[in-house]
């Protein structure tokens, strides 16, 4: 484990994490997990299990380096829709996803997070678009030149909306409905608000290099007069050898 320490005021990591690995460095990574992760990854089927044992595994491994902590110690609790946090360390916030063969990890210093990619897979999402989203999002999903131009155009857009609800610690169902813009991500982030209420406080939404076939997003608390929050994209380094036993 490499020491890191928290991100600086105003800036967020987000680490790519490929989820493949040989099937020693998967068995290092298992040895860190908690019981439930554990729990969790044993009903999975074999090739989900890897994936999961790696973001997790990973996980651990990059928040033990922002604390200086042994990653197999790590505590995790959880908020009312899910959304993690590290028992007694309010300071450091992050939050994962992943989709396919990659999940992503932001983590930021006092500044609520959320993040999601999604693999994107050619097909014509107006009509989902058309019943969920706001309507200039909808005819922007409608008017795409193709199935694969339509996927992507939906697929970045339920980025945005899944990484700000996750970010607020909200249940999808609440952001399926957040008007967040057909157009490109400005410089410093796309600062957003619910008008309707139901997600409160004041967030920037990010678009993230995620690769080809995959899109995603990222959303951080944001103050109005607070400078632009710094996106930092960083590679997860696999470890060379299995980790020592956890708990």
């Amino acid at each position: 484990m490499t020491f890191t320490g928290y991100p600086p005021d105003g800036t967020v990591y987000v680490w790519r994490i490929p989820l493949f690995a040989p099937p020693h460095v998967v068995a290092g990574l298992a040895a860190l997990l908690g019981p439930e992760e554990r729990r969790r990854g044993r009903q999975a089927l074999p090739d989900d299990r890897r994936r999961f044992v790696i973001a997790h595994g990973a996980t651990r491994s990059l928040l033990g380096g922002c604390l200086g902590l042994p990653p197999e110690r790590l505590c995790f609790t959880h908020g009312r829709w899910g959304k993690p946090a590290l028992a007694g360390q309010p300071r450091l916030c992050f939050n994962l996803s992943h989709s396919g063969e990659l999940a992503l990890l932001a983590v930021a210093a006092r500044r609520p997070v959320g993040i999601d990619v999604e693999r994107v897979r050619p097909a014509d999402r107006s009509r989902s678009a058309g019943r969920w989203f706001p309507t200039a999002e909808a005819e922007f999903v409608r008017t795409a030149a193709g199935p694969l131009q339509s996927a992507a155009r939906y697929a970045r857009l339920w980025t945005r909306k899944e990484a700000w609800v996750k970010a607020a610690g909200g249940r999808m169902v609440h952001g399926l409905g957040l008007p967040v813009g057909t157009g490109p991500d400005a410089d410093g982030g796309t600062a957003v608000t619910d008008p309707a209420g139901r997600v409160p406080g004041h967030w920037s939404l990010h678009g993230v290099p995620a690769g080809e076939g995959y899109a995603a997003s990222l959303a951080v608390a944001a103050e109005p007069s607070a400078e632009p929050v710094r996106v930092e994209v960083r590679r997860w380094r696999m470890p060379r050898v299995a980790a020592a036993a956890g708990c």
